[in-house]
C-alpha cells in the first residue's frame, strides 16, 4: 500500500480508485430456468434485476410479485447474483443459456452524464461518485467526455466501462443471447416467453436518442474512439456514423 502520510485526501481518492480496478461484472444465476443474466449498468439493470427478483419470488412461493421492493432485490441478489471476472464466469458451471442487454454506447455515456453529473448539479446536490476520476459537476459534456476517453476500463467507473469489458473474453462475446436496450420491449418479450419470465415494468423513461442535442462533431468522435469495441462487437456502426455524419 502506497504511503501518504498526512495527506488523508489522497488516500481515500486511492482507495476509492482501488475499490473501482477491483470491481467485477455481476452475474445473476437463476435456478429454474437454469439461465444467467450479466449486468450491464445504464442498459435498464435496475427494471432487469427487479423483474428476476419478481421471478424468484412468484417461484419460489414467498408471495406477491407486486411485494418485491428494492430492500428484497438487493436480497435476492445477495443470494442469487455473484461478482465474478468474465474469464472465472467461463471456467466455473456455466448454465446453459447466459443473457445481456447492451445500447448504443455514445447514448449510454449520454445518459451516465445525465444521470450521475447534471441532474445532480441541478438539483442543487453535491454526491460526485466520479470525484476520484478527476470529473467534476460542473464539467461541460465534451470535457466530460474528453476526460472519460483519457481513462482506461480497469481504472473506470462500472458506469462509465465499455460494455465489452462486461461481455467479452479474449475477444469472443460470452452471451448466448444480447438483447438491445433500443428494442427492449420486443427482446425481452422473446426472452420472458421462453423462459417464463415477467414482463419487464415500466421503469427507464425512454429508449429515445437524446445524442443528437448534446454531441458535438469533436466529442461525438472521441466517444466513437473510446467505444469502438462495443461499436463492433454489438453492430452500432451504421447508427454511430449516422450521427458524426449529422454533425458535420
Amino acid at each position: 500500500m502506497k504511503d501518504y502520510g498526512p495527506n488523508p485526501g489522497m488516500f481515500r481518492k486511492w482507495l476509492r480508485n482501488y475499490k473501482v480496478s477491483r470491481h467485477r461484472p455481476k452475474i445473476w444465476r437463476l435456478p429454474e430456468p437454469d439461465i444467467a443474466y450479466i449486468k450491464v449498468t445504464k442498459v435498464a439493470s435496475t427494471s432487469i434485476e427487479l423483474t428476476l427478483s419478481r421471478h424468484l419470488h412468484a417461484t419460489l412461493g414467498t408471495g406477491d410479485v407486486d411485494e418485491v421492493t428494492p430492500k428484497l432485490v438487493r436480497q435476492y441478489a445477495d443470494q442469487y447474483a455473484q461478482h465474478l471476472k468474465v474469464k472465472d464466469f467461463m471456467a466455473s458451471n456455466k448454465p446453459p443459456f447466459t443473457f445481456a442487454f447492451v445500447r448504443n454506447p455514445l447514448d449510454r455515456l449520454v445518459s451516465s452524464y445525465t444521470d450521475k453529473i447534471l441532474d445532480v448539479r441541478n438539483a442543487g446536490k453535491s454526491k460526485n461518485i466520479f470525484w476520484n476520476l478527476d470529473i467534476n459537476l460542473d464539467m461541460s459534456f465534451e470535457d466530460f467526455v474528453e476526460r472519460v476517453a483519457e481513462i482506461p476500463d480497469e481504472k473506470i467507473d462500472r458506469h462509465l466501462r465499455a460494455q465489452s469489458y462486461f461481455l467479452c473474453n479474449n475477444g469472443q462475446v460470452i452471451p448466448d443471447f444480447i438483447g438491445r436496450f433500443e428494442k427492449m420491449s420486443e427482446d425481452w418479450s422473446e426472452l420472458a416467453a421462453r423462459f417464463g419470465l415477467p414482463e419487464l415494468p415500466h421503469k427507464n423513461k425512454s429508449t429515445k436518442s437524446k445524442s443528437k442535442t448534446i454531441y458535438t462533431l469533436k466529442s461525438a468522435q472521441m466517444a466513437a474512439e473510446r467505444y469502438q469495441e462495443d461499436i463492433e462487437n454489438f453492430g452500432y456502426g451504421d447508427d454511430v456514423e449516422a450521427l458524426i455524419a449529422s454533425l458535420k
